[in-house]
């Protein structure tokens, strides 16, 4: 029989070392339903063993929260409760469910990312913002495609138009950082120079 050493809490995690030298680490909501203390006699497999059979419902309730705040990437979910010490076996059950009751979705997830994001950036700094987030390319280029490309071209003289004093009113210079946000080169070359029109 091993014996409890340590208990650390942090960031949603409860880390318990034991005197063998061996660590479990186990969701707050887990080590909070079956507290341990410190010389307290224990196996370290029967307290993963716990954490496996009890994740699910936690798991389920973090996740639900997590989305709560907005809508979220499958990938990011995964990474949410994978962080938060959740198993493989447990996260994969919760995403299934989560996807069967149409509570989180990717193409979903994509078009609000693209509707919000294309404010500011061009699609192809959207669409690698996608990949990181872990969608498809087809569902990224399925949301890409939606956004209207007058929009596109008017958030781009936008841009163009606050960088135009920062840059010397320089349409090269206004245009390759219109790149670098993401907008395709005909794209941005055109905006600079309308930006630079509508301020003379």
């Amino acid at each position: 029989m091993d014996q409890v050493i340590e208990i650390k809490r942090k960031g949603g995690v409860a880390t318990v070392r034991f005197l063998s030298g061996e660590t479990v680490r186990v969701p707050s909501a887990l080590y909070l339903e079956r507290r341990l203390h410190v010389n307290q006699s224990l196996e370290p497999e029967a307290y993963r063993q716990y954490a496996r059979q009890r994740g699910y419902p936690h798991a389920l309730e973090a996740a639900m929260k997590f989305l709560a705040l907005r809508e979220r990437s499958c990938q990011e979910v995964r990474q949410r409760l994978k962080r938060s010490c959740y198993d493989e076996s447990t996260v994969t059950q919760v995403l299934d469910t989560l996807k069967a009751h149409h509570l989180v979705s990717d193409s979903r997830f994509a078009g609000e990312w693209v509707a919000h994001r294309a404010r500011k950036y061009g699609k192809n700094r959207i669409a690698q913002e996608l990949r990181v987030k872990g969608v498809s390319r087809e569902e990224a280029q399925a949301a890409l495609e939606r956004l209207d490309e007058e929009e596109e071209f008017r958030q781009a003289v936008e841009q163009g138009r606050r960088m135009a004093r920062r840059l010397q009113n320089d349409a090269k210079k206004i245009a390759q950082a219109l790149v670098r946000r993401g907008y395709a080169w005909g794209t941005a070359r055109r905006a600079a120079e309308k930006a630079l029109e509508d301020r003379e």
